[in-house]
């Protein structure tokens, strides 16, 4: 059957390309991209906060800058989330406020998530990480006065952080509750912070160990190998597991990372997939707001489900959802980058 039969007028059968995209789309595995998204911010901060020379004041900046470039358009959706679900008679004024609350304060992995803020959890563990890395710099820093040693330091903690996670993410697996339960009880104990410093260090780890392996000599004949490696063993993990935040082997988010890894060093040697084209750099700088609003884009093309073809559903929600990301972030949140360079000016 021909899904598009207005496209014979210029010999065109999309009819394969359509049932490819639906396969894809229908074996897409969220976690695998978290796992992937957790170890590029890990290396990030850390490389952020490791060039510089962590002390009190320089804590209470970074919070200040992460807050600009977080909270605006986090609290924007939030909010307006929150609004049109009571609006639409499914919650009262009261839980609706007490809800709001929670979400703001990044409390939500220990409390029930709202059905239109479901993917907002990955931003709270992120948070999470931003508040407590620097002040375990800041400690390290007060104990330990030589550099070289203070990086050793670093090191060994995040090998024993991940090494704990691992023993927190068998724990959740076998028995479907968290590790930690005081003060507070995460109903998906999945979605915390202590369930995914896997990734998180991991990326933290790349970082702390830049001074080694950014002396690896940049070779097309190591980044090959390694990208062809990276893209079999995300291949593997994509096509032929069934796994998630509920299920799985504690080795496979494991191997998730390790994947990352692969493809970051190949990276390193200059050999990585359309990672130079344009329009993907560009997708690159909208991310966070393409993430932030694309739940509540999609939450708007549900209710047209059954009006008009699936087909235009899925082309509409992924055009739309690009759309209210770049305009969040040429807009929205280019004035509060703007306005923090004003207020608390980088150093």
């Amino acid at each position: 059957m021909d899904l598009f039969p207005c496209l014979r007028l210029f010999g065109i059968n999309l009819t394969s390309l359509y049932m490819g995209l639906r396969y894809f789309i229908s074996q897409l595995k969220g976690v695998l991209g978290v796992e992937f998204f957790f170890v590029i911010s890990g290396f990030l901060i850390t490389s952020i906060l490791m060039r510089k020379e962590i002390h009190p004041k320089n804590v209470v900046h970074f919070y200040q800058r992460r807050f600009f470039r977080i909270y605006p358009a986090y609290c924007l959706m939030v909010m307006l989330s929150i609004a049109i679900y009571t609006f639409q008679g499914h919650d009262e004024i009261g839980s609706a406020f007490i809800m709001a609350l929670y979400h703001l304060l990044f409390l939500q992995n220990y409390f029930p998530l709202h059905p239109f803020l479901a993917h907002t959890w990955t931003v709270v563990v992120l948070e999470q990480f931003y508040f407590f890395a620097p002040l375990l710099i800041l400690a390290v820093n007060g104990i330990v006065l030589e550099e070289n040693q203070r990086r050793q330091v670093f090191v060994g903690i995040v090998i024993l952080f991940m090494i704990l996670a691992c023993g927190i993410r068998v724990y959740c697996l076998n028995t479907g509750s968290s590790f930690i339960s005081w003060p507070l009880h995460s109903t998906t104990p999945y979605w915390t912070i202590t369930s995914n410093l896997g990734p998180i260090g991991f990326g933290s780890l790349l970082a702390l160990l830049e001074p080694y392996w950014s002396q690896w000599k940049k070779s097309k004949w190591w980044g090959i190998p390694l990208w062809i490696m990276g893209i079999v063993l995300f291949c593997i993990l994509y096509f032929e597991f069934d796994w998630s935040y509920y299920w799985g082997n504690w080795y496979m988010y494991v191997l998730g990372y390790l994947c990352v890894g692969l493809l970051f060093f190949a990276a390193y040697h200059g050999v990585s997939l359309f990672a130079h084209l344009k329009i993907l750099q560009r997708l690159g700088r909208a991310s966070y707001g393409i993430f932030v609003w694309h739940f509540l884009v999609l939450e708007f093309w549900k209710l047209l489900i059954g009006t008009i073809p699936p087909e235009l559903i899925v082309i509409g929600a992924f055009i739309s959802c690009i759309w209210v990301g770049v305009l969040s972030t040429n807009i929205f949140e280019r004035y509060f980058l703007n306005l923090r360079e004003k207020v608390v000016p980088n150093i």
